[in-house]
């Protein structure tokens, strides 16, 4: 089974006040999540050049659960992806932006597989390009904060896919997120926008970085062994564009921290 490397860590935030180096009352904290590459049964894709289907809605609209991280947006989440960083086996750089963005959406509006109103009330838009790159490290650690939200692709350890890190004020029972960065393995052949017709050891990107998405609005992992079906499995599948959209656990966990619009 797949295991994921979680850890909290609190940084505290300084501010310059007529000249002195001063802390606030408020302490500005860091939690980064992660989530492996499964090595775990495959779920097969789409046939070539066809369109994703919507994944077993015997599991994921059945299964409620979910894990909430504790903090969320207050206001618009306005985000950026380095497309210097793109690797060039993803292809055509547009296409990869749009499975990006097409993540980001399916969180924000809470796009799902089960039938349920996609009106979540969470504000986020893409904002374009940038060059700066996600605070995040080789081995998943998170950096310093720098005021973007950033969606990049570099090296991270073997076994993980993609790792993001949220910078927020207050307590784990209702922080305030003020940034997030994503950073997305750059490894040859891990991720695919179009599902290969042989297919082995490559994951869907977009249904990844839906999952990514997921912890910068402030979802957690549920265990693959009981609600693998579920987008926020601490473990995803290969080969499989299952993942694309939320299951009713993730869906219901947005909605009961976001409400609707």
């Amino acid at each position: 089974m797949p295991k994921i490397d979680s850890g909290l860590a609190k940084l505290l935030a300084l501010v310059l006040v007529a000249g002195s180096l001063t802390a606030p009352s408020a302490t500005m904290n860091v939690s980064r999540s992660a989530v492996a590459r499964g090595w775990l049964p495959v779920i097969p894709g789409p046939p070539v050049g066809e369109p994703a289907g919507a994944a077993d809605t015997g599991g994921r609209c059945a299964d409620p659960a979910g894990t909430w991280l504790g903090m969320r947006w207050r206001n618009e989440l306005r985000w950026r992806i380095n497309e210097q960083t793109i690797p060039a086996y993803l292809g055509d750089r547009a296409t990869v932006v749009a499975s990006l963005r097409s993540a980001a959406t399916t969180v924000d509006t809470g796009r799902n597989d089960c039938g349920l109103p996609a009106n979540l009330g969470i504000q986020e838009s893409y904002a374009g390009r940038t060059d700066h790159k996600a605070g995040v490290t080789a081995a998943g650690g998170c950096g310093e904060r720098d005021g973007h939200n950033a969606v990049s692709f570099g090296r991270l350890e073997q076994g993980l896919l993609a790792v993001t890190c949220i910078w927020w004020f207050g307590g784990k029972e209702n922080g305030r997120s003020v940034e997030t960065d994503v950073l997305i393995d750059d490894t040859e052949g891990l991720f695919f926008t179009t599902t290969p017709a042989d297919c082995s050891s490559r994951w869907d990107l977009e249904g990844t970085v839906t999952h990514e998405f997921g912890h910068a609005f402030g979802l957690g992992h549920v265990a693959f062994a009981e609600h693998g079906a579920l987008t926020m499995t601490d473990g995803l599948p290969d080969c499989s564009t299952a993942y694309r959209g939320l299951g009713l656990g993730d869906y219901l966990t947005l909605k009961q921290q976001y409400g609707t619009n």
